[in-house]
């Protein structure tokens, strides 16, 4: 009997300016190139909503990264709180860094967002994580139990 291969579909969510999806992407690259995972990125699709709303539906993965350069996270709250109604494995990489504010009113606003969206994310988010490299082999064990789950469900 042949197995077929359904590929896995990880939705990127927030931060469109540091590049961490780079990062993220090339930790797979080999699994890419196999067919095993796609990626949605969307800065690579801004302005594309029907597509973008269909992705978010079907997606295997919803992996959301909050940083202190993102002035509103409420793109990925919604994101990850949608794919966890979808279906979806969520996994929230905390990045946000208040030490990093210069001022310690910044600092305060800063811890309070950290916490506020930690307790907001906590009931729809599967897995959590304090740098995005936890978040990338958080995602790395994720897949792999995903391309097991669709390999079996093919039989």
């Amino acid at each position: 009997m042949e197995v077929v291969m359904k590929t896995v579909l990880v939705l990127l969510t927030d931060g469109m300016n540091s590049g961490w999806q780079d990062k993220v992407m090339e930790a797979f690259r080999d699994l890419v190139n196999e067919g095993c995972v796609a990626f949605f990125d969307p800065r690579d699709n801004p302005e594309v909503s029907d597509k973008y709303r269909l992705i978010w539906q079907n997606a295997d993965i919803v992996f959301g990264y909050a940083e202190s350069s993102n002035p509103d996270l409420s793109a990925m709250c919604i994101e990850l709180t949608g794919g966890f109604y979808n279906k979806a494995r969520t996994i929230y990489v905390d990045g946000l860094k208040p030490e990093s504010m210069k001022a310690p009113e910044k600092i305060k606003a800063e811890e309070d967002r950290k916490r506020h969206i930690g307790s907001l994310l906590g009931s729809v988010t599967h897995k959590t994580a304090t740098s995005l490299a936890e978040g990338i082999d958080i995602l790395n064990d994720e897949i792999r139990m995903a391309i097991l789950r669709k390999a079996t469900s093919n039989r």
